[in-house]
């Protein structure tokens, strides 16, 4: 094999000892196949403890990689930076993405991608490989709101098979270590605008005879926040529509429009503080950064507190509505703050690591 391969085929593995061999083994046949001389397998262990790492020890023609942080993202960005090929394609350990699919990607190599995701939408899905709400209703649904937000032409934003350019995955800065670390990489491909591409795939079931490491509904919230906190446009549409929702119900209730106006408000401050956890972690100044660096958040706070206590006292019992908004506005203020405070003295004005 060159010092430099073209094709560096990635599987990540957890707990994988009953298919990891034969995965691994599917990677060489195909990468022979395909890339003669010009190939490399690494498997990035995630900490394994049911024998998979002795499995693994004892195959040739491999190089095996110890990931020090859990998780599926984790895996494969400890991968991918560590993987020699001028493009990586990674597939899961359980044999549902077989790497004969690799003719379609390397049919893609020479129009220079960064990003080729296999998408077993618009390709081959075997009897039973993929669970009907995962299939009709979740993909779907998410695969939906990146299109319309992100402007990318993805048809399977959940796939576990794709190749990335390296080089180009060393631009995007990621940062999700779980499930949706998947989503993080095909949108952070649309922000850099990165050339996108798609080709069909194989999908078969699982083949460990275990249930997977997913969580369904954690995993799709955690797919969701992602879409939401790269590209905060939709959490300014959320606003909007509580605060005309408020203006609609004021004739007729009260309750309601308390309800639409406190999601305003919570939608709201969750907006800024989105905006201020992106300049701590991304460095970055921004608008609201700046604004919150320079207002004295706890004075006022206490301020706030202390006039709305005296309202909420004065006022007689008949506007018991209002007395539990005022409550619920401070509560949430004072969360909000307790969460910039945090943010402020852990990742902003944190200690620098000592080496």
């Amino acid at each position: 094999m060159s010092k430099r391969p073209t094709i560096s085929l990635l599987i990540p593995c957890l707990n994988e000892k009953k298919t990891i061999a034969r995965a691994v083994a599917d990677a060489k046949k195909n990468a022979k196949k395909f890339f003669p001389k010009d190939w490399e397998i690494v498997v990035a262990d995630n900490g394994s403890t049911d024998g998979s790492w002795e499995i693994l020890k004892k195959i040739k023609e491999i190089r095996v990689i110890n990931v020090p942080i859990k998780g599926y993202g984790a895996a494969l960005h400890w991968g991918i930076m560590k993987s020699r090929g001028e493009f990586v394609v990674f597939a899961d350990a359980d044999l549902s993405y077989p790497f004969k699919n690799l003719k379609k990607f390397k049919n893609t190599i020479e129009e220079k991608p960064d990003l080729v995701l296999g998408s077993r939408l618009r390709g081959t899905i075997s009897r039973g490989a993929m669970p009907i709400l995962h299939r009709y209703l979740g993909t779907p649904v998410l695969t939906f709101l990146i299109r319309i937000a992100y402007r990318i032409p993805t048809s399977d934003c959940n796939s576990g098979m794709r190749m990335v350019k390296k080089s180009f995955y060393k631009l995007l800065n990621m940062k999700s270590a779980g499930m949706e670390w998947a989503s993080e990489l095909l949108l952070k491909t649309a922000i850099k605008h990165g050339k996108y591409m798609e080709v069909p795939i194989y999908f078969y079931k699982d083949k460990r005879g275990r249930p997977p490491h997913l969580a369904r509904w954690a995993d799709g919230w955690r797919h969701l926040k992602a879409i939401l906190l790269l590209k905060p446009i939709f959490l300014v549409l959320t606003m909007l529509l509580f605060l005309v929702l408020a203006f609609i119900s004021l004739p007729y209730s009260f309750g309601f429009t308390s309800f639409f106006l406190l999601f305003f408000f919570v939608v709201f401050l969750s907006l800024l503080a989105l905006e201020y956890f992106s300049f701590a972690i991304e460095g970055k100044p921004n608008l609201i950064s700046t604004f919150l660096n320079s207002v004295p958040l706890v004075p006022i706070t206490i301020f706030l507190l202390f006039f709305t206590i005296l309202i909420i006292l004065f006022l007689p019992d008949e506007h018991l509505g209002t007395k539990i908004l005022l409550s619920s506005i401070d509560a949430i203020t004072f969360i909000w703050v307790f969460l910039i405070e945090t943010i402020k003295t852990h990742l902003v004005n944190r200690l620098p690591d000592l080496k």
